[in-house]
């Protein structure tokens, strides 16, 4: 790799001083190399104004124990640069090379970057928690992909920020693949404008069926798992309903029991936001993760039961009215097209803005295990609405559980 020259400059994007290379990409410092890999993309295709790679790719070069990445982390994030560089680049960063070689090591690595752990509200996904603040990152079964979507993008109760790790590589496939939000935005804007007004003006409504018990999908997870904070096994049917729908009213008051024991949770939030950080519009949502779903598993139709036995409601309108397929279909075509395969290494970390990137998970062969980890920024708030936004949002509670987790 060619030697990069390096001169320094006040960039006032964060407020942050930071190195910049002469061909204008900011670059970090030692002991990190950039490097480049294949697929990366432009940030000025993406829609953002200047030109960098998305996502930035660093190797981590003589870092050989967990104490020294801890020390080398918590630098590049107290000296600005994570969050600079994250917003240069489109807001992904994969580091190559840490020594990180379990979930103990993924946990300690990930609390240096110091966030504050966010604490999930009515989870979709199987997740078992492995050290802490990380699990695994969906226990669906390998065959299956997972399209892309922000995380909980369909709830008023977000994380900020994800982290990713591989511990165990595939033979094939499973790759990670990323979609800058900022570049669906754009592309919806020049593809389907009358689509993108109509998710700017009436926001989306999510629908996210939990059954009795968990089934083999990846949205299989039980009631229980989803909402049962305080459930204990002592608990009556009342008071188990009772303590269900505490939880549930952090962040909708739309919800349905059913008669088999099922229960419905309805969820209407902005599709359409505003970056903060750059300033830019951005599809923020699981419309795209609803709509693949949905079309994978035959769910389509009333009663949305797919071929999983697992519930695959198509997204909706905030008002309660269908989208047209065709405009669902180029939505998720420009999330696919518009993607960055991660393929794994073992110890990689990703990190994501998740206010700006998208993520999904590619079907695989042979044993993987990539451990995520959701985090909060305590610096304020990353995303914007626009007024419609603000007004959907007015209606819908918004509850998070604040915990700190000590490693």
């Amino acid at each position: 790799m060619a030697a990069t020259t390096v001169v320094q400059t006040n960039d006032t994007r964060d407020g942050i001083k930071t190195s910049v290379a002469a061909s204008g990409e900011n670059v970090p410092s030692p002991p990190f190399e950039p490097f480049t890999f294949q697929g990366q993309k432009d940030t000025k295709d993406l829609g953002l104004p200047w030109s960098a790679r998305f996502p930035l790719a660093l190797e981590a070069r003589a870092i050989e124990s967990i104490p020294s990445a801890i020390s080398m982390l918590r630098r590049f994030t107290e000296t600005g640069q994570l969050r600079s560089l994250a917003s240069h680049h489109g807001g992904a960063i994969l580091i190559r090379g840490l020594p990180i070689k379990t979930p103990l090591d993924y946990s300690r690595v990930a609390h240096a970057l110091g966030l504050s752990p966010h604490i999930e509200v009515g989870r979709p996904p199987l997740r078992t928690v492995l050290a802490p603040n990380v699990k695994t990152a969906n226990e669906g079964p390998p065959e299956l992909p997972i399209w892309p979507h922000n995380e909980y993008g369909w709830s008023t109760i977000n994380p900020a920020w994800l982290t990713f790790c591989a511990l165990k590589v595939p033979a094939s496939g499973g790759a990670t693949p990323l979609t800058s939000s900022i570049y669906i935005a754009t592309q919806l804007e020049e593809r389907a404008p009358a689509f993108l007004e109509q998710l700017r003006s009436r926001g989306a409504r999510y629908t996210y069926r939990y059954t009795t018990e968990q089934l083999v999908s990846n949205t299989g997870n039980s009631i229980r798992g989803a909402y049962g904070e305080h459930v204990t096994d002592e608990d009556d049917g009342e008071t188990f309903r009772r303590k269900v729908e505490a939880e549930i009213r952090r962040h909708s008051e739309r919800f349905e029991w059913h008669d088999d024991g099922s229960l419905s949770v309805t969820h209407v939030v902005p599709a359409i936001r505003i970056h903060n950080p750059t300033g830019l519009k951005v599809f923020f949502g699981n419309i795209t993760s609803a709509w693949g779903r949905s079309r994978y598993h035959g769910a389509t139709r009333h009663p949305f039961r797919g071929d999983d036995g697992s519930y695959h409601p198509p997204p909706q309108f905030g008002d309660g009215s269908p989208m047209d397929v065709n405009d669902l279909d180029t939505l998720l075509n420009i999330a696919e097209e518009g993607a960055v395969n991660v393929n794994w290494e073992k110890g990689d970390l990703v990190i994501i803005d998740n206010y700006a990137v998208q993520h999904s998970r590619q079907p695989w062969v042979g044993e993987r295990l990539v451990l995520a980890a959701l985090w909060d920024d305590d610096r304020g708030e990353r995303i914007g609405d626009v007024p419609e936004g603000l007004e959907l949002l007015r209606q819908a509670p918004k509850f998070p559980i604040v915990q700190t987790i000590e490693t």
